[in-house]
């Protein structure tokens, strides 16, 4: 990626994902950075499809995704994924990857993927990097099960 680029991206990142960006400091996130590339999805795609194989790990910019369970043969919306979440994590941490939800675009979305190769090798080569994700992906994780409990 251009060094423009990654300026931009950086942006884009710090604005979505302010915590995140503020606790890996800026030579952290260039390294998070620098396997990345940009998506943008028109509204009524599907990014992921329920019980599929996951490459990517995604990082919404900017836009809404519905999220949803699919189960003898209909589709139950579960949530909404929205700025400052990530897709695609479970499959990656879990190492099954497939999807554990299918997700469909309900706006234009800016999304940054990451394949899950690039980040594994970035959890085994930078710990400092890899605590900083784990933590968070660990608080995500815990607000979306809060979310379930609410709308069980």
């Amino acid at each position: 990626m251009k060094t423009t680029e990654t300026s931009v991206l950086a942006g884009q990142f710090a604005a979505a994902f302010p915590s995140i960006a503020g606790q890996l400091g800026p030579q952290n996130l260039g390294k998070l950075l620098d396997g990345a590339a940009v998506q943008e999805i028109a509204p009524g795609r599907t990014l992921i499809r329920d019980r599929m194989p996951v490459d990517f790990l995604y990082f919404v910019l900017d836009g809404e995704l519905g999220a949803y369970i699919e189960q003898a043969g209909k589709s139950q919306r579960v949530g909404t994924v929205r700025p400052g979440e990530w897709l695609g994590e479970i499959s990656v941490l879990s190492g099954e990857m497939l999807a554990s939800a299918a997700i469909t675009t309900d706006t234009s979305c800016l999304l940054m993927k990451i394949h899950h190769l690039s980040f594994e090798k970035l959890l085994a080569e930078e710990p400092a990097v890899a605590q900083v994700l784990l933590e968070n992906f660990i608080d995500l994780m815990a607000k979306r099960l809060r979310a379930s409990a609410v709308n069980a």
